[in-house]
């Protein structure tokens, strides 16, 4: 039976070729897929439950953590960037390592809305995949 890794392996390359044949179709350079956000209940404090993008967990298996990015061209190593805030208050994932690592650039990002200093400057031809947008538009300083 073959490892987790090497399956794991197979799968990228799977994604990474229908990745390639959506771009060339739209005319993209890349995707920008979100893992989703947390959203507070009306009047309250807490969070609804998290549930994570379908899209972003059929790349890499972080399914517990919300504002994690993964950007896609369909020929480089995915990126992605893995939300690991300072936080003494709240229990914080740790970076990952694992099976899948190995196949995917992680990159911390301590603060959720910092995806916008990470990504190029010139955006127009990479598709946003995710429930917020204007998280990726945004620009320090713009």
């Amino acid at each position: 039976m073959e490892s987790l890794a090497a399956l794991y392996k197979n799968h990228i390359v799977t994604l990474q070729e229908r990745t390639r044949d959506v771009l060339a179709r739209f005319k993209l350079d890349a995707l920008l897929i979100h893992s989703g956000e947390l959203f507070n209940v009306f009047l309250d404090d807490h969070p609804y439950p998290f549930k994570v993008n379908p899209q972003f967990k059929a790349w890499v298996p972080v399914t517990q953590v919300p504002n994690c990015w993964l950007l896609v061209d369909g020929v480089n190593k995915p990126k992605l960037w893995f939300y690991l805030p300072v936080d003494y208050w709240h229990n914080v994932e740790p970076l990952p390592t694992s099976f899948w690592t190995e196949e995917v650039e992680v990159v911390a990002l301590p603060k959720a809305d910092g995806i916008g200093s990470q990504l190029p400057a010139a955006r127009g031809n990479i598709g946003y995949i995710g429930p917020v947008p204007e998280r990726a538009l945004y620009r320090p300083g713009s």
